[in-house]
């Protein structure tokens, strides 16, 4: 199971480093041809621009060879949260420019992005008391044909067991962690606004993910990619395990 999420994570990593190797020597073909027009302004401009680039490529280096340290091993070789702001903000949507043109399909690029997002803040062993995390539900997880309203009032559930809510409503009450079911993102955003979570733990498609994780960025948001044996947006389950995993590396032990 770890060698898979090693690969998992690998993909996005890997495209990473490509695309600033692209980028970087991009950048720098456009500086040697522009540098002769500089020079007609001024002679130190092309040398101070060369200097300004180096020192903004140095960063960037160091910022993702760190990053590829801590999603790999799971330790905190980070320095700075900028390094983390890099990838959740700018990186993604470069890598799928890069993977369009290798024909790699958006979704593993963007399961490979939620792993790696899942080590960098298991890597960070971030801690909070039960009432600073959320457990946030797509609706697709309710069984279709379960006539209850769970969207608003969770609580509603009657824990039948024809789907995974009642489970993780119990996982909740264990761990004294509030829970919320959204329709879509934008009731999905609603819910952080009046709840305020330092952290959440997400159940969702690799597209809601990925784009909750930006959204909501800087709040860390742990991502579970949901089971969808019937197709996407019915009946999807999830791995209890992993939820359960991730409120006990989270929640501090005394305050459940």
């Amino acid at each position: 199971m770890k060698n898979n999420k090693v690969i998992g994570k690998a993909l996005f990593l890997w495209l990473s480093a490509f695309s600033l190797i692209g980028l970087m020597v991009i950048v720098t073909g456009l500086w040697y041809f522009i540098s002769p027009r500089l020079h007609e302004y001024n002679v130190a401009l092309p040398l101070v621009l060369l200097s300004a680039l180096r020192i903004f490529f140095l960063i960037l280096v160091v910022g993702t060879f760190l990053v590829f340290l801590t999603s790999v091993f799971e330790k905190n070789f980070l320095i700075a949260n900028f390094a983390v702001k890099l990838f959740i903000r700018f990186m993604y949507p470069i890598c799928i420019f890069v993977g369009k043109i290798f024909r790699i399909p958006k979704a593993k690029i963007g399961e490979s992005f939620v792993s790696v997002n899942d080590s960098l803040i298991k890597a960070l062993k971030p801690k909070y008391k039960s009432s600073d995390v959320l457990i946030l539900l797509p609706h697709c997880l309710q069984d279709t044909s379960c006539p209850i309203r769970i969207t608003v009032t969770p609580e509603n559930c009657k824990r039948c067991g024809k789907c995974n809510i009642g489970d993780i409503s119990k996982l909740a009450e264990e761990f004294n962690v509030d829970i919320a079911i959204a329709t879509g993102g934008t009731l999905a955003r609603r819910i952080i606004l009046e709840k305020k979570p330092k952290l959440i733990i997400a159940v969702a498609c690799y597209r809601d993910l990925v784009s909750g994780i930006q959204d909501v960025f800087p709040i860390k948001t742990f991502g579970i990619l949901n089971i969808r044996p019937q197709g996407p947006c019915i009946n999807t389950r999830v791995d209890m395990q992993r939820i359960r995993d991730a409120l006990d590396k989270v929640i501090i032990k005394n305050d459940k």
